[in-house]
C-alpha cells in the first residue's frame, strides 16, 4: 500500500499551541489573516508553499513536521 504526505492541521494547531501563539498571534507574524490559519487547521484549506517555510520558522520546526502519511 502506498503512502503520501499531506498537510495536517492538528499538528499545525499542535504546534502553535505549544509555542503559546492565538490565531491572530500567528496570523500577526504570518501577515495573515487569523481566518485564514482557522481554515488550515480545520482542513478547509491548504498554505501555500512560502507560507510554510513562514510557519515552519515561526513554530521553529521543520516544513516536514507539519505534515503526516496518509495511506492510499
Amino acid at each position: 500500500m502506498a503512502t503520501r504526505r499531506t498537510f495536517s492541521g492538528s499538528k499545525l494547531r499542535a504546534r502553535r499551541k505549544a509555542a503559546g501563539l492565538s490565531l491572530r498571534t500567528l496570523g500577526r507574524k504570518l501577515d495573515t489573516e487569523y481566518t485564514n490559519i482557522s481554515k488550515w487547521e480545520n482542513g478547509h484549506r491548504s498554505p501555500k508553499a512560502l507560507t510554510l517555510l513562514q510557519l515552519a520558522e515561526v513554530l521553529d520546526c521543520q516544513v516536514g513536521d507539519l505534515f503526516e502519511a496518509v495511506a492510499e
